[in-house]
């Protein structure tokens, strides 16, 4: 069994035995400048009013990517990690949160599989996210993302965003009963590890996320961003 499978496998052992009250399930379908196809699947726990935290599991289909400097055309990654949510200030119709997403990436490169750095690395998604009611159903976010990659390998290599730009991000989420559709719209320059901004980053996403033992009400539904 390859690592891919066993990832999953595991996760959805873990939703298994980790989904109770006030916890959300989600999933989201996507593609983006780097990947020609994008899942994720996560499951978050509430742990206290302004605290969430639990695990993600994502899998792309490489479309472009840099690896030891090289562009990599075909192949696919894997991503595992934790992620964290702080509820900073809420109120009936306005939601602020910080969000650190902390994943372990696993690429399988088809292209060039003599790439000795090319297997493992390491990524950090810090993001503000603002969320604002439109109406009982419609809800609006938007926020920025500052990504760090560490490229694991004899040289590692790390891209990051901080302090040049940010990945901006906006959505639009449709909530009903205990259910939340979402649409999110990534774009905004990226650094590369010489520190150029000639990259240019977008990804569209649509997500469904369901929470459990939640009391019926009007406030703000958490959202993986």
């Amino acid at each position: 069994m390859d690592v891919k499978k066993s990832l999953f496998i595991a996760l959805l052992l873990f939703i298994g035995f980790k989904i109770q009250a006030q916890s959300y399930l989600g999933f989201s379908v996507a593609t983006s400048k780097n990947d020609t196809h994008m899942e994720s699947i996560w499951l978050q726990n509430q742990i206290s009013e302004r605290f969430s935290a639990g695990l993600q599991l994502r899998y792309s289909g490489i479309r472009y990517r840099f690896v030891n400097a090289r562009a990599i055309e075909k192949g696919n990654t894997v991503f595992i990690g934790a992620v964290l949510g702080f509820n900073l200030k809420q109120s009936e119709k306005y939601r602020l949160d910080f969000n650190l997403t902390t994943s372990y990436r696993y690429l399988e490169n088809e292209e060039k599989p003599n790439l000795p750095s090319s297997t493992n690395g390491l990524e950090l998604d810090p993001n503000f996210v603002f969320g604002m009611r439109l109406s009982d159903n419609f809800l609006f976010h938007s926020g920025a993302m500052f990504r760090t990659a560490i490229q694991f390998g004899e040289e590692p290599i790390t891209d990051e965003q901080l302090p040049y730009s940010a990945i901006v991000l906006n959505g639009l989420s449709y909530k009903k009963n205990r259910n939340t559709f979402s649409l999110r719209i990534y774009s905004g320059p990226m650094n590369g590890a010489t520190g150029d901004t000639e990259k240019f980053f977008w990804q569209c996403s649509m997500g469904y996320q369901c929470n459990f033992g939640f009391h019926e009400n009007n406030s703000l539904p958490f959202f993986n961003f």
